[in-house]
């Protein structure tokens, strides 16, 4: 079989049993896992084979500095490791968070109840619309929306992560802002404001319903109660003064996808403001043009611009979008310094394993996973290996223009020292 997949640079290992664990396919067929998930997650089944191949003991300390919706968390968690999650983006650490709690359903079968009652029972109404979210919703629609978030908050937590990511769930049912790539598309849709209720109390009954299988995991709440999420910038893992066995984590591909776009309509429906959004786009990793170099991270020296990085650049055409080649280089220049930080916070011997992507601009495909084994190195890393797990398309604009060529999807392993 191998003999007709395209040669791999030293060190590089195919592992394409796993290209369905690269993906969020198999996250919709777990418990607790689809509550809520991103567009571009790997699945639980990936994590489960970094774990099984480092057989670190029950305990060991796991960090996930680009957490996501908590799926290295929740594994983690279940087999009876600690986890710690980081993210800038508080839909993330609010859904991580949730998954990983533990919940008493009584408590919330009594607040879904009283949060159904109040809802049908007020006539409060918000003052103002949010521009975006008055094109996603009509007037109804986010009133409904707007009236159950307030006797949502009304509750302490995790009783109210819990409604608030049932919500957020069924958001994308009354939305006519789709999630289409790094962006959203927009779609006709009738009024559905009788129907956000029903669509609530289902959604929080069928979560509720699998709680019960987080409880039967092998390990017990208390150990779960040891692995939370915080938002936490993952250039300055080292600043929370911990120390880590392992790290898992998958950091945005740079390929201009911005989550803080993608997911928009549910910051805003969470509360979050346009200029809260606004910021959070700029002080995001450098993998989306809108991002600039960080404020209040320290420069670290020992970076310079790796050898495959810049022969990329000078492959660029001359007309290409200037945003893009600064994207590139501060892309890596960040992931340098999550790297160094990083490093700071492993343990002796402490294993790392970084889920990225190959991307392609201009024509020109851009070896993420050979850089990133570079940049480690540059870290004072040691990089150990890479799995191929995927050799995926790229964008359909890229293949119309420049023809289909398949873009490695890899893990790349490295040890600290």
């Amino acid at each position: 079989m191998n003999g007709s997949l395209p040669p791999l640079p030293k060190g590089f290992t195919y592992r394409l049993d796993l290209a369905r664990a690269a993906t969020s396919r198999l996250l919709k067929q777990r418990p607790v896992h689809r509550w809520f998930y991103f567009p571009h997650s790997y699945s639980p089944e990936l994590v489960e084979a970094i774990l099984d191949t480092w057989e670190l003991q029950t305990g060991s300390h796991i960090v996930d500095p680009f957490v996501g919706a908590g799926t290295t968390l929740l594994v983690a968690s279940d087999r009876g490791y600690n986890g710690l999650g980081l993210d800038l983006l508080p839909l993330a650490v609010l859904v991580s968070n949730v998954k990983v709690a533990n919940h008493d359903p009584q408590a919330i079968q009594t607040a879904l109840s009283t949060v159904l009652n109040v809802v049908q029972s007020s006539r409060e109404c918000p003052k103002e619309i949010p521009t975006r979210l008055a094109r996603a919703l009509t007037e109804a629609e986010y009133t409904l929306f707007w009236r159950l978030r307030q006797a949502i908050l009304r509750f302490d937590e995790p009783v109210r992560g819990f409604m608030l990511v049932g919500s957020v769930n069924i958001l994308p049912q009354f939305s006519r802002a789709v999630a289409d790539g790094g962006w959203f598309r927009w779609v006709e849709k009738p009024e559905q404001a009788g129907l956000i209720l029903p669509a609530f109390r289902s959604k929080v009954q069928q979560m509720l319903d699998e709680i019960e299988e987080v409880k039967s995991a092998k390990y017990s709440c208390e150990q779960l109660n040891q692995t939370m999420a915080v938002q936490h910038d993952a250039r300055c893992i080292h600043l929370l003064e911990r120390t880590f066995d392992g790290l898992i984590t998958s950091p945005p591909y740079p390929n201009r996808h911005d989550y803080t776009r993608v997911f928009q309509i549910e910051l805003l429906a969470l509360g979050h403001s346009e200029d809260s959004i606004f910021q959070l786009r700029h002080n995001s990793l450098r993998s989306h043009v809108e991002a600039y170099p960080p404020d209040g991270v320290p420069i670290i020296e020992g970076y310079h611009m790796p050898e495959a990085l810049q022969a990329c650049l000078d492959k660029m055409p001359s007309d290409v979008d200037q945003r893009i080649l600064r994207m590139l280089r501060g892309y890596f220049e960040d992931m340098y310094l999550v790297l160094c930080s990083a490093k700071q916070s492993m343990k002796p011997e402490g294993k790392l394993a970084l889920v990225v992507g190959n991307v392609r601009h201009a024509g020109v495909l851009v070896p993420v996973d050979e850089i990133l084994a570079t940049v480690g190195k540059m870290a004072g890393l040691y990089w150990t290996e890479t799995w191929v797990i995927r050799l995926r398309g790229n964008s359909a604009q890229q293949m119309r223009k420049y023809g289909r060529v398949p873009s490695r999807e890899s893990i790349v392993f490295f040890n600290s020292p």
